[in-house]
């Protein structure tokens, strides 16, 4: 009788140990962010700001960040172009991002191929001779 109850207490312990070790290599996981990670859900979280004039301060602080990974700047173009709502705002932090020292190739493709999701010509030159102006 000792011996079943020994068996079923250390039966128990494993099972209730071994959820626990699962659970904690789960919250570990990286769920395919690497380092870009934080910046990302930064970037969420400033998508997430009630007003257009807090969610332009919060894209172009991160914008000016140096070591800003190429995935990152490229998620903050995808979330500058769709979730703020005034040219002058998109415009603004897609500059402040081209000026980083660390632009990325894949966040300048990313700018070009969706330029004409800004709505004025203006806004557009801008942006087109930032870029430009880099290479020289």
């Amino acid at each position: 009788m000792k011996s079943g109850l020994i068996v079923v207490g250390l039966a128990v312990s494993v099972f209730c140990l071994g959820g626990c070790l699962l659970v904690v290599h789960d919250e570990t996981q990286d769920h395919g962010r690497g380092s870009a990670g934080a910046p990302i859900a930064e970037i969420d979280a400033v998508g997430k700001l009630s007003f257009d004039s807090e969610r332009k301060a919060g894209y172009e602080r991160i914008a000016r960040r140096e070591g800003l990974s190429s995935k990152a700047q490229v998620y903050l173009v995808e979330a500058v172009l769709g979730k703020l709502s005034f040219d002058n705002a998109k415009e603004q932090v897609l500059l402040t991002l081209i000026s980083n020292p660390d632009f990325s190739g894949a966040a300048e493709r990313e700018i070009l191929e969706n330029i004409d999701r800004l709505a004025f010509e203006s806004s557009k030159k801008k942006i087109l001779k930032a870029i430009s102006d880099r290479k020289t």
